[in-house]
């Protein structure tokens, strides 16, 4: 007897993630890595829109993007043996760039305003219609988009969770290059994006990385030492998102950085924890590990990274919220999804000041998108065309680039809380 199976995929643009599952819902594999077009073709986004401007250039993303997704596939099928016959559908879901780009329609409608994809845009249904697609004449669904900057992946969260059925209302924030964001119900789902770059991923930080074996997930500081756990327990590499996040809160608690993000010299720190701070560059580093052959460093600019990424969230967040008509002492659920999701206490959240809301119990999940695609595949199709259906009907977003209330928020989130 054939076995059956269904492929679902998180094509996000640092990280791609696949699972394959059979016809009772159950996980036979999962695999995930990086996406092939990063580096080569930038950080986050926007640098992927200005590298897939026409037809020609965006088939180079659209080629990055399936040999990826090739790689997890022939990845799994090392681990579970498997014939691509085997795999009846496909789901796929990214942001509304990355979904472009696989389907191979150039970006140029995204780089300026309204930042929309065009009109014609329609995502196809088999796989015969990704060049060089592993998978042949296998069905195929690329969750819809809701706007320019809010794509499938956000669809795909929103189907995950149930928003649409629920009565209480439900705060989500996904993070990765950028975060997406939605407040919603059974009534209405408001969703937006807020631009904060890769920070959260590893970007735009000297020793970030993605959460790769190697990397740095969590940071205590005691009595001036650094206790460091890493993924796989391997020998550190440098600092994925969970990491830079638990860093920041011991920087914070240890009074090492201000509210205003300065790295403060070891004069001005009354603890034993003066000792990690190298001043002989002309400036204060947080030295974070170091051996013969790696130096670990922090660096002011790293603050500022990560300052501005945790206030674009809260800035985004508060608007969404006050969109919503919803207050920080309602009550409603809160879920927060991405790499570091099950690395990343409550209190870490609170204190450095990344949600408009404290004291919340935060539920964690690793991937809602890939989560979102594992139900849709495994669903009847009548039910997950009505949830989809009125999903989309429910939904508002709320853009906020070029927005000045979005930058009176930011600069007033900029600083961390006394």
């Amino acid at each position: 007897m054939q076995n059956r199976y269904f492929l679902g995929v998180d094509l996000g643009t640092t990280m791609v993630a696949a699972v394959l599952v059979n016809c009772e819902n159950s996980v036979i594999s999962g695999k995930s890595i990086s996406n092939f077009q990063y580096p080569e073709f930038g950080l986050d986004s926007i640098k992927r829109i200005q590298n897939g401007l026409d037809q020609n250039s965006v088939k180079k993303l659209q080629q990055k993007a399936i040999a990826t997704i090739n790689t997890l596939i022939d990845d799994i099928k090392k681990e579970t043996p498997f014939d691509y016959n085997d795999i009846e559908s496909v789901a796929i879901a990214g942001n509304t760039v990355m979904e472009m780009a696989l389907c191979g329609y150039p970006l140029i409608s995204l780089s300026k305003p309204p930042y929309r994809p065009t009109a014609d845009i329609s995502f196809p249904n088999k796989t015969d219609s990704l060049p060089n697609f592993y998978l042949k004449n296998r069905e195929l669904f690329i969750f819809p988009i809701l706007d320019g900057f809010v794509g499938g992946d956000t669809v795909a969260s929103i189907y995950y969770l149930d928003v649409e059925k629920r009565d209480k209302p439900i705060f989500l924030a996904d993070f990765g290059t950028n975060v997406e964001i939605v407040i919603g119900n059974k009534h209405k789902i408001y969703s937006t994006s807020a631009p904060a770059g890769p920070a959260f991923e590893g970007g735009n930080i000297k020793y970030g990385m993605t959460a790769e074996i190697g990397a740095i997930s969590d940071v205590k500081l005691e009595d001036g030492v650094f206790k460091l756990k890493t993924i796989n327990n391997a020998k550190p590499k440098g600092i994925c998102g969970s990491g830079i996040m638990s860093l920041v809160h011991e920087l914070l608690k240890e009074n090492i950085i201000d509210r205003n993000g300065r790295i403060l010299p070891p004069d001005l720190i009354d603890s034993e924890s003066y000792s990690i701070i190298d001043t002989k560059n002309g400036g204060n580093e947080v030295v974070l590990y170091f051996d013969d052959k790696t130096n670990i460093r922090f660096f002011q600019e790293d603050v500022r990274q990560f300052q501005l990424a945790k206030s674009a969230v809260k800035s985004a967040s508060e608007i969404l919220m006050e969109k919503f008509k919803i207050f920080s002492n309602d009550d409603f659920d809160v879920y927060l999804s991405g790499t570091f999701g099950s690395h990343i206490k409550p209190e870490i959240i609170d204190l450095i000041d990344i949600l408009p809301f404290k004291g919340k119990r935060i539920n964690f999940i690793s991937d809602s998108v890939l989560s979102g695609c594992q139900k849709y595949i495994t669903s009847k199709l009548p039910e997950r065309e009505k949830d989809l259906s009125n999903i989309i009907k429910i939904s508002k977003n709320f853009p906020l680039s070029g927005s000045k209330l979005f930058e009176k928020h930011f600069i007033e989130n900029i600083s961390f809380l006394p």
